[in-house]
């Protein structure tokens, strides 16, 4: 069960090596790509500023990483790509593996992945969590199709995790472990990560209409849930989206979390714990990682879940956002 660290530069990989980190996944969007797409269009799920800028910098970035023993995964994630678009991707692919040694690439376009598999053989593939691997039907799929790991979409839950282990076979399995959420279901869902911003989390949007035609009558009661509902989901909605998008008063990120849930997801053979945020700052990406780091050393020391599950509430340090259940990733 290693630690996926998100990476935004080369000063970013002795920083993070040094302090846990285990993989490191990033994204890249060379000037051809913004010369012909960009703005309107992301290479990755990511602005184009929020990755690395030149493959000059990958390749400095491979090399640093692999002096630590440590794999670097490129996302090529956006929700699905146009088919002039695979020429330009496919070479991309072919000189990262090549020339560069990316070790695999995060792929959401079943398309791209029958084409590397065809143009690029010797790319590894892992399956983005953009892809929808649901169910075992989704996984078996990918399974198929080459794919050497699977990023388990946020929504699936620790109870599904053994029949989708079984259908995966050898392929290994990663699942998101801190940071950003997803209002709605992120494969299924084009609202965010784009032009338009992120505008499912903003809380001054009405998510529930409270009838006002004279067709419909409620009385106090019935209101007063419908308007609890409303309140209820702003408040989910915060939390998904980091607290609003800060870090507490000791410096630690907010946001989902499923540190309680590491003994589970040990036990249940997941491969990988994915930190998210690319695009976030060095100091949001090293607390992330030291986090993350010292729970899962309690789990290989083998200490009983109870005292992992205390620990993990003592070092995230806020005890009514643990209560709420809202921050939870695995609840």
């Amino acid at each position: 069960m290693k630690i996926l660290a998100p990476l935004g530069s080369l000063q970013e990989v002795e920083m993070l090596a040094e302090n846990g980190a285990e993989e490191f996944y990033c994204g890249v969007t060379p000037m051809e790509w913004i010369e012909k797409y960009s703005p309107g269009v992301w290479l990755n799920r990511r602005n184009p500023f929020a990755g690395v800028m030149s493959l000059k910098e990958l390749q400095n970035i491979v090399n640093a990483s692999h002096s630590y023993n440590i794999p670097v995964y490129l996302t090529l994630n956006a929700p699905y790509y146009v088919q002039e678009q695979y020429p330009m991707l496919l070479e991309l692919i072919t000189r990262c593996t090549q020339d560069i040694g990316v070790d695999a690439f995060i792929v959401s376009d079943i398309g791209l992945m029958m084409a590397m598999k065809e143009n690029v053989p010797a790319a590894v593939i892992h399956v983005s969590s953009l892809a929808a691997p649901l169910n075992t039907g989704s996984v078996q799929l990918y399974r198929e199709l080459g794919a050497e790991r699977i990023v388990l979409s946020r929504s699936v839950q620790i109870e599904e995790i053994a029949e989708l282990k079984a259908a995966a076979g050898d392929i290994e399995l990663e699942m998101f472990i801190l940071n950003d959420g997803c209002v709605y279901e992120e494969s299924f869902c084009h609202t965010t990560h784009n032009r338009a911003g992120a505008f499912c989390a903003q809380s001054q949007w009405e998510y529930i209409a409270l009838p006002t035609d004279g067709n419909v009558s409620l009385n106090h009661t019935e209101r007063q849930a419908l308007e609890n509902q409303v309140t209820d989901y702003r408040e989910f909605v915060w939390f998904v989206n980091d607290c609003g998008c800060q870090l507490a008063q000791d410096g630690l990120p907010l946001g989902p979390c499923g540190l309680c849930a590491l003994p589970e997801l040990y036990r249940a053979g997941i491969d990988s714990l994915k930190i998210v945020g690319r695009e976030g700052s060095p100091y949001r990406k090293l607390a992330s990682v030291q986090l993350v780091k010292a729970v899962v050393e309690q789990v290989r020391a083998k200490a009983a879940d109870d005292e992992i599950q205390s620990f993990a509430r003592k070092v995230r340090n806020q005890p009514s956002f643990c209560d709420s259940g809202l921050m939870c990733y695995y609840r």
